[in-house]
Order: structure tokens, then C-alpha cells, then sequence
């Protein structure tokens, strides 16, 4: 519904805008025709002025006047008949509005990429050096300021010596020559000094010129916005509406085609892989389009050579190009439908694109977007029935090895966080969570509790005794309020000891008495002790025989 009332709004502005333009181009046509008689007139002047010129100094130089000058008359000649034969063409070219020399058979000259590539960067110095000029004049300044500093010194330096070599000089003849070299020296001294202050003078024009920072930035965007800024500006915004455009035009398309009829089948992929591309590639024509249109060939150089370089490096990385494309069209190494570990988590391919989402679906947050270019170096395999996403859920109570035990309250891809018997939080990266191999009690759990009777009841301990403490967990769980979370519970003889008879007590139960895990823990050991106290069978202690030799029995 949204792409239908922009086609439409569209098309309204376009037929209102015909009859404006109609009349513009019209107005535009007859003033750019009176330009140019005008501008053929003025040529056809200089035409006929330099013929005349020419057929002067033929005259000139078949006169006795123009002998010992001829080579100077004949270079004047082949100047003017080089202008001449310019401006015919130019006549010509501006007349016709084609190039005459498109059907002049020039030699053919080899391409230089030396050649073409300075030519092409040969604007972009130039505004850089403009751009540098001010500070580059200063240093200039600077430079000479401090050549003629040195100079002066030594100038000073010399000077000074030789006024001391005169008040020792007795001899005339030598004053007078070393009073002369004084002079000299002076001269120079004052000439050194003279550039200095002159370069002074020059550098305080320039500094003194400088404007305050806002009147700067002021200045700095008024230029940008009526110079080379609304350019760049223009050409950014026509590249953005085209690329959102075309961007929001897909979904339109992909309802209208034929490819799209079957799912993402291979050809509905294709037809995504090349919509992408053309996406791209017009985008960069219309930013270089509107560069060129304004005429700003600097930066139309720099999109220019910034296009070169990323053709270099599509150059370079072809093969993982390739892999790229091979995921987008679904026969790469990871597949839609598929399943994937990330992170050490295990997550299913929703859909490959340029942005590729997984998702895990017993994680918050489990949806994960990952860049084409990061699913290269991943592997895929087939998603079974039942497949387990992660050990456990929000809710869940778990026991973890370094002996923590709780309730998952938050499990993120990042943290998983558990909140343990009184309140407290225990929060894991996901992967410390995984690497504890935590044990899920919210499916289902057993207690196995042992303890040992005396020998003296060896008669019963196979058969009364287990029967006999069965029932009485199952009658004493029951009144504590836990009988709906019992699965079954079995009482085995379980081996003789060296100084009891052992029993096991293997509890099962349901996963909503995973809370209760530890109360159940006592609770069977509780019932265990109390049944036999009832009946009377005794629990023996730890024994310890030692024996000892004869000799220090006797004594």
C-alpha cells in the first residue's frame, strides 16, 4: 500500500511539472541560439583578422625588409596558421554541434596508465595545493625569514671583526681597505635586515587576515553549501534515495514475480543476488551521475578511483566472494533450515541474505544477525525432531558442577543467571554455563540415598527390610505434601559391607519437585533413620579391628 501511493504521488508531480518544463526549455532554446550567433560572429571576426595577418606578412617577407628575418617571419606563419586552423574547427565544431575531426584518420597512440591516471588525478592536486596554499606560504615565509636571519648575523658577525682590526691597524693603506670592506658588509647587513622586515610586514598580513573561529566556520559553511559541499551533498542524498528506494521496492517485486511463487527456490535466489548487485551498481552511477552533471571533477576523480580500489580488492577476495554468493543461492556450506553452532550454541538458520538471522528458540533474545561474510568459515547439518536448543529453559531448576543449585530466571546468548535457595543471584557467561554441564531437574530427577543395617539382621535384609522402608517413604513422603511428585521408589539390597549390611534407596521423581531437591535429600534420609528406630533395627558405626603381636598381648 505504501509503494502504491508513492508511485502515485510520483507520477502527479511529474505531469504537473510538463508544462513548466515544456516552456523553460522553450525560453531556454531561444536564448542559448542568440548566445551562440553571437559567439560565431565574434569568431568569424577573428578568423578573418588572422588571414589577413597571415597574407600580410607573405606579402612582408617577399620584400627586401625581410631579409636576415625570415626564420622569425616563417615561426610567426606557422603560429598563425596553427591559430587559424584551430579556430576553423572550433567554428565548425560550435556550428554543427559535432566534432569535425571524428572523420580524420589521427595515429593511433598506445594507452598509458601513467599517463591517463595522472590526468585523472591531476584535479584533485590541484585542490589540494589550493586548499594548502595559505599554510604553505607561511612556512615559505618562514623559511626565507630564517635564511636571511642567518645572513644578518653573519653579516653583523664579520662586520664587527674587521671595526676591531681597524682600531689595531697602523698602516693607512690597510684602513682604508678595511674600511671599505666595512661598508660592504654594512650594505649587506642592511639588505638582510630590509628582507626581514618586509617578510615580517608580509607574514602580519596574513595572520592579521585570519578571521575568529565562528566567522570562520561561518565563511567555511557557506562555501561549503554553495561550492563543492552542495555537490557532495546532492550526490549523497540522490545515492540514498536511490538505494532506499530500490531497497523498499524489493518486497513490491518479490510479491509480483514469478520467481517467488515457490518460496526461496534457487531462482528466487538468484533473481536476490542480482537485485543486490544492480541495488549497488546504479546507486554508484546516479552519485557519479549527479557529480558529473554538476561538473565537479574532483570529486568525480575520487569516486572514480575509489571505484578502481574496490574493484582491485573485489579482485583480491573473488574466492570468498564466491563462497558468498554460493550461501546466498543456498548451496553453500550452511543452508536454510539447517542448524549451525555459533558461539558454542546451537542455533537454526532462519534465512540467508546479506544479513543472515539465526535463532535460537529457547534463548531471550536468541534471534542473532550475522553479515554473509561471517558465515563463510561455518558449517551446517540437519535439524533432528527433537532437538535440544540448550540444557535448560527460564524456569528451569538446575545443579551445576562447581555445586551451584537454582532457578534459570535469564538466559541470554551472552549470561545466564540463576537465582540459588534465599534469593541469591549467580550469574555465568553462556559458555562458563555450558562448560559446568549443568544437570536439568525440570525434566525429572532421582535421589539415591544408602545407609546399612547391623548384621544381626541379615535374615530380613534382602526382603522385610526393603519392603518395609518402601512403604514407609511412600506413606511418609505423602503426608509432607510431595506423594503428586513421586515417579517410584525402590529399595534395594545393595552389598555387604565390612561392618553393615547396605541398602539403596533409589526416589524418582516428576520435574516440578525440582525446587525441592534438596529438602527431599533429608527428608528420605529422615524417614529411613525414624523406620528403623520404629522397628527396632539397629545402624552400626564405623568399626575398626586392630591386631596386635603376640608379645605385646601377653603384656
Amino acid at each position: 500500500m505504501r509503494f502504491r501511493w508513492v508511485l502515485m504521488l510520483f507520477l502527479s508531480l511529474w505531469v504537473f511539472a510538463l508544462p513548466s518544463v515544456h516552456v523553460t526549455a522553450t525560453v531556454t532554446d531561444n536564448g542559448a541560439s542568440a548566445a551562440k550567433i553571437r559567439e560565431l560572429e565574434t569568431l568569424l571576426q577573428s578568423i578573418n583578422n588572422t588571414r589577413r595577418i597571415i597574407s600580410a606578412t607573405q606579402d612582408l617577407l617577399k620584400r627586401p625588409e625581410a631579409v636576415g628575418r625570415e626564420s622569425e617571419l616563417q615561426a610567426r606563419m606557422a603560429d598563425l596558421s596553427q591559430k587559424l586552423n584551430e579556430m576553423e574547427i572550433s567554428f565548425e565544431r560550435l556550428s554543427t554541434g559535432v566534432d569535425p575531426q571524428t572523420f580524420t584518420e589521427g595515429k593511433k597512440e598506445e594507452m598509458s596508465w601513467h599517463q591517463e591516471l595522472t590526468e585523472l588525478i591531476r584535479p584533485l592536486v590541484r585542490e589540494v595545493k589550493k586548499m594548502t596554499s595559505r599554510p604553505r606560504e607561511l612556512e615559505k615565509l618562514r623559511v626565507d625569514r630564517q635564511v636571511y636571519e642567518d645572513q644578518r648575523q653573519v653579516a653583523e658577525k664579520a662586520r664587527i671583526r674587521l671595526l676591531a682590526l681597524m682600531t689595531q691597524s697602523g698602516n693607512p693603506q690597510l684602513t682604508e681597505y678595511l674600511n671599505r670592506m666595512v661598508r660592504t658588509w654594512d650594505q649587506k647587513e642592511q639588505a638582510s635586515a630590509t628582507k626581514i622586515a618586509i617578510i615580517n610586514q608580509q607574514i602580519d598580513e596574513i595572520v592579521g587576515g585570519q578571521k575568529s573561529f565562528m566567522q570562520s566556520l561561518k565563511d567555511l559553511t557557506r562555501v561549503f553549501f554553495t561550492g563543492r559541499g552542495k555537490n557532495i551533498f546532492m550526490a549523497v542524498l540522490a545515492f540514498a534515495l536511490v538505494w532506499i528506494g530500490l531497497h523498499y521496492l524489493h518486497k513490491p517485486i518479490t510479491k509480483l514475480s514469478p520467481f517467488h511463487k515457490k518460496g526461496r527456490a534457487l531462482p528466487a535466489r538468484a533473481f536476490d543476488l542480482v537485485y543486490v548487485l544492480f541495488k549497488v551498481f546504479f546507486s554508484f552511477f546516479i552519485f557519479v551521475g549527479v557529480l558529473y552533471c554538476m561538473g565537479d571533477w574532483v570529486m568525480l576523480s575520487l569516486a572514480v578511483i575509489f571505484a578502481l580500489g574496490v574493484a582491485w580488492a573485489f579482485k583480491q577476495s573473488l574466492p570468498r566472494v564466491w563462497n558468498e554468493a554460493a550461501l546466498m543461492l543456498n548451496f553453500g556450506t550452511v543452508r536454510e533450515g539447517e542448524v549451525v553452532v555459533y558461539n558454542g550454541i546451537l542455533y537454526e538458520v532462519l534465512s540467508i541474505n546479506m544479513h543472515t538471522h539465526l535463532r535460537n528458540r529457547n534463548l531471550d533474545g536468541g534471534l542473532v544477525r550475522l553479515h554473509i561474510k561471517d558465515l563463510v568459515d561455518f558449517r551446517s547439518r540437519p535439524a533432528f525432531e527433537d532437538e535440544v536448543w540448550f540444557p535448560s529453559k527460564r524456569g528451569d531448576w538446575v545443579i551445576l558442577e562447581d555445586t551451584a543449585y537454582g532457578e534459570v530466571v535469564a538466559q541470554t546468548p551472552e549470561m545466564v543467571q540463576i537465582r540459588m535457595l534465599g534469593g541469591a543471584t549467580k550469574s555465568y557467561s553462556t559458555q562458563a554455563y555450558l562448560s559446568q554441564s549443568p544437570t536439568n531437574l525440570s525434566q525429572g530427577f532421582r535421589i539415591r540415598a544408602a545407609f546399612g543395617l547391623d548384621y544381626q539382621h541379615q535374615s530380613i535384609i534382602t526382603k522385610d527390610v526393603p519392603a518395609a522402608i518402601e512403604k514407609a517413604l511412600l506413606d511418609g513422603l505423602a503426608k509432607q505434601g510431595y506423594g503428586d511428585g513421586i515417579e517410584r521408589i525402590r529399595v534395594e539390597f545393595s552389598n555387604a559391607g565390612a561392618s553393615s549390611l547396605d541398602l539403596a534407596v533409589l526416589a524418582e521423581f516428576k520435574g516440578t519437585e525440582g525446587r525441592r531437591y534438596m529438602v527431599l535429600q533429608r527428608a528420605i534420609q529422615r524417614i529411613c533413620v525414624e523406620t528403623c528406630s520404629e522397628k527396632g533395627w539397629i545402624i552400626p558405626f564405623q568399626q575398626v579391628t586392630v591386631h596386635m603381636p603376640e608379645g605385646h598381648a601377653s603384656s
